[in-house]
This record gives C-alpha cells, sequence and structure tokens, in this order.
C-alpha cells in the first residue's frame, strides 16, 4: 500500500461540484490495497474526509451501480469541468 500523500485543495474541490451536479466521470484510479490501476466512467457521490487526517475518499458508483470508495491521492487523473 502506498502511504497517504497530500492533496491539493483544488481537486478535492473539482470532485464535490462533480458530486453536487450529478456529473458522470471517466476516471483513472488506482487501488488503495493492491495499486491496480482502473479506468471506467463514475458518478462522484461525495468526498468523505479520512478521521486518520489522511486524504480522504470520493464515494461513487460505477457503471454497474456499485459503491466504490476511491483515495483521493490515487486518482490519476482530474477531468476538466463540462461547460
Amino acid at each position: 500500500m502506498k502511504p497517504p500523500q497530500p492533496v491539493p485543495g483544488h481537486v478535492r474541490e473539482r470532485l464535490e461540484i462533480a458530486a453536487l451536479t450529478g456529473e458522470v466521470l471517466n476516471l483513472h484510479w488506482a487501488d488503495e490495497s493492491s495499486d491496480a490501476a482502473f479506468l471506467g466512467r463514475i458518478r462522484p457521490l461525495e468526498v468523505l474526509p479520512d478521521d486518520a487526517g489522511g486524504p480522504g475518499y470520493l464515494r461513487a458508483l460505477d457503471e454497474q451501480g456499485e459503491t466504490l470508495r476511491i483515495r483521493l491521492d490515487l486518482i490519476r487523473n482530474l477531468p476538466t469541468p463540462v461547460k
């Protein structure tokens, strides 16, 4: 498992906006325990703080409706906003 890294505020803000607006994102992230890479369309639900002071998590739904919990510092891309 990779040690947690700080997450810039603009990353957290971008994901919070996506959750509030119901935006679907093409996201590339790594699994927290195995470091396996994933690429998929997800619908962010909320950004969760980490009680231990870490980077926090994104709770989202994948295309099959399964709930995902993605550590924020393991997101590999930051989708640009749709205007």
